[in-house]
């Protein structure tokens, strides 16, 4: 257990650190000095990352490693355009030693620390990484709408040139703010080597799609990293859920494009008593220097769990500012619907069938108004097909009560209100329009 202790170990120190003396923000945020090197011949996707760092520390080059999870469409469009490159892109990617992963099994959680740095619902990331390893900044994330209303090409371009700002200034060494450099004398440390893997992979069975990919999820990563206090009961689906949160949640829209650029600030939130203002561009959060959106992100996401306070730092007309966010019990929600670590994970239980979303034909037809559930119990298995329940019924009500909720949604709402074994109570409605009721208990899929 030696790699996972250092993993441990690491994800603390760089979270915790607090360098020595007072921190020289003012120069950290000012003009940037130094001058970029001239590019490399063209841009190479490396498949190697332990090479790749020797490659990056002779050539005192910032590295760029990106994760792609193959078998998961979500975000593809968005990875494909980063392969492709073009003149804006291109000119950048060569002064990075450009790293691409495929596999979440492939993650060295010493150089990437994915618990509290990345959105494992996520199957497109990238780690902005010094030659020693140390991570300058995060890229990637999305919302409950999709991946194009947080990150965007334009985006990547700006990131990309803030964080070879930030590399080649020659004073960047003596303000230590880009955490320790890992220890890589050992071997990697994977996920499977994570404490809850054995348990997880026993339970899951592994699905025939990940078996065939060679591969795990990033979002069965996540379900590794939770089952350990699953499996101790401390897991708190209304604590431990709260997960990366918006910049919205603390009062503050920022323009996708640029990534720090504050368009608008709520009236009373924790950004209008810190101070800030339209037009100022965020730069820093927690001690972190932040280089786009995400990594605002993550500063939110390592953030207190109920009240508490994070430092943050901005420009106004390129003049440095600085005030507290005063946060407020219940600051962290945000919509998990599209969260298939929780959907399809190993939170609570499920209630054995897909539940498909109604039409308004269906509805015409069944007298169901909109408003009230109505869904269709696709795939039964389990426990509710062992009850009768059949993809000709279609539900109107779960225990008496009606969300008007579909498909991952529902599966969420259903998870954090049940444990397995629980009983559960189906309203359902034939195609004919008769009424009755199923009784059964919630399970699980696993084979």
């Amino acid at each position: 257990m030696r790699g996972v202790s250092c993993f441990v170990a690491l994800l603390l120190s760089v979270v915790a650190q607090a360098p020595a003396g007072e921190t020289p923000w003012a120069e950290i945020l000012g003009p940037a000095k130094g001058e970029l090197p001239a590019p490399q011949e063209k841009v190479i996707w490396r498949t190697d990352l332990s090479s790749a760092l020797k490659e990056a520390r002779d050539g005192n080059r910032p590295l760029f490693v990106t994760l792609r999870c193959l078998p998961c469409k979500q975000c593809s469009a968005f990875d494909k355009d980063v392969l492709e490159g073009g003149p804006e892109l291109d000119p950048l990617l060569r002064q990075f030693i450009t790293v691409r992963l495929t596999s979440a099994k492939e993650i060295d959680l010493r150089l990437m620390p994915v618990q509290g740095w990345q959105d494992l619902d996520l199957s497109w990331w990238a780690y902005f990484l010094s030659p020693e390893g140390r991570i300058y900044g995060i890229f990637g994330g999305r919302d409950e709408v999709s991946d194009a209303t947080r990150i965007s090409k334009a985006a990547l371009v700006t990131t990309l040139k803030r964080v070879l700002a930030h590399h080649y200034d020659p004073r960047r060494p003596a303000w230590n703010i880009d955490g320790p450099a890992p220890d890589l004398s050992g071997p990697p440390v994977t996920p499977t080597q994570l404490p809850g893997y054995a348990s997880w992979a026993k339970e899951r069975k592994f699905d025939k799609q990940t078996a065939a990919a060679g591969c795990i999820h990033c979002h069965q990563v996540a379900e590794v990293l939770r089952l350990p206090a699953i499996e101790a009961k401390t897991f708190d689906k209304s604590r431990d859920l709260d997960m990366w949160p918006l910049p919205e949640n603390v009062g503050i829209k920022l323009d996708r494009d640029d990534g720090l650029r504050v368009t608008e600030v709520k009236a009373g939130s924790a950004a209008t008593v810190a101070g800030m203002k339209p037009g100022d561009e965020l730069a820093a959060a927690g001690g972190r220097k932040l280089f786009g959106q995400t990594d605002f992100r993550g500063v939110l996401h390592r953030g207190p769990r109920h009240t508490g306070q994070i430092e943050v730092r901005w420009l106004r007309d390129g003049k440095p500012m600085a005030g507290t966010l005063e946060l407020s019990d219940g600051w962290r929600k945000t919509v998990l619907d599209w969260r298939m670590s929780i959907s399809q994970g190993n939170i609570g239980a499920e209630p054995c069938f897909w539940p498909l979303a109604s039409d308004a034909a269906e509805r015409e037809k069944l007298h169901v108004s909109a408003g009230k559930m109505l869904v269709r119990a696709y795939a039964p298995f389990g426990t509710a097909k062992e009850a009768g329940v059949s993809d000709h019924m279609w539900i109107i009500a779960i225990d008496g009560q009606q969300p008007d909720l579909a498909g991952r949604a529902l599966l969420i709402w259903f998870r954090l209100r049940h444990e397995m074994g629980d009983p559960v109570t189906l309203t359902v409605l034939d195609d004919a329009g008769n009424k009755h009721d199923i009784h059964y208990k919630a399970g699980r899929w696993t084979d």
